[in-house]
């Protein structure tokens, strides 16, 4: 019987490393995700100022104006477009990383209870 409750304590042990490693890959993940939100954040703000000053520059000749006020609310549409993309990515990073916790809690459990089962 012990050598059985030895041999799932090692699978668990193995399960827990593997969780881990898991771990490990999807904070490196958030990090990247987080500095990429900032960039674009730094990106988007540049972006702003960049087409006032053009439409300030531009605003009298209609023609460039409206040339000008149309690429803007190009960019913007992108803007919005890539935002959603990474606040999804940020909400499935996140749940992965709650995920990877639970199951890390539940290994850890069930570690603890064949080491009772051990004791007893």
């Amino acid at each position: 019987m012990s050598q059985d409750i030895e041999k799932q304590i090692n699978q668990l042990n193995q399960k827990l490393r593997s969780v881990f490693e898991e771990q490990n890959r999807n904070q490196s993940a958030i990090q990247t995700q987080e500095q990429v939100a900032e960039d674009f954040h730094v990106w988007k703000n540049q972006n702003h100022r960049l087409f006032d000053r053009i439409l300030g520059t531009w605003h009298r000749d209609r023609e460039l104006s409206l040339f000008f006020m149309n690429m803007s609310q190009d960019a913007q549409h992108i803007e919005r477009k890539l935002t959603f993309e990474l606040e999804n990515q940020k909400e499935t990073l996140l749940k992965e990383k709650r995920n990877l916790s639970d199951l890390e809690n539940d290994l850890y459990y069930q570690k603890q209870n064949l080491a009772k089962e051990v004791n007893s």
